[in-house]
């Protein structure tokens, strides 16, 4: 990119760049529809009364992800404990107190509001 600018400068009157803030954010809206579940399951080979140990595991797994990037860049992993605390003001603070104008400020991890479901073992079914 450097090279087109350096090329191309007495035609340049300015530029843009982005990225100011990256928010990453995931719903699993396809989930919602039971057959779509079933068939994710299927082909993860998970058995539905082992569910809550696979989506444990699946959840450690993002987890420690999510820690080991903070930690590489070292900044700060933190769990927020409640969906009023507000993600961006607290990305905003941490950026001006820690002085960041550039790169990860902070990796949040928190609770969301959220449709669920369940799955039940038939009582029937040893």
């Amino acid at each position: 990119m450097m090279k087109i600018i350096s090329k191309f400068s007495d035609k340049i009157k300015g530029s843009l760049s982005t990225f100011d803030r990256m928010i990453f954010k995931g719903h699993l809206m396809h989930f919602f529809i039971i057959q779509n579940r079933h068939y994710f399951l299927n082909q993860e080979k998970v058995l539905l009364k082992d569910f809550g140990a696979y989506a444990q595991k699946v959840t450690e797994e993002i987890k420690n992800n999510a820690k080991q990037i903070a930690e590489s860049a070292n900044r700060p992993y933190i769990y927020l404990n409640s969906p009023k605390i507000k993600k961006e003001k607290t990305a905003l603070e941490i950026a001006k107190k820690d002085q960041i104008q550039e790169g990860l400020i902070c990796v949040l991890a928190s609770v969301e509001l959220c449709r669920s479901f369940e799955i039940r073992k038939n009582q029937r079914v040893a």
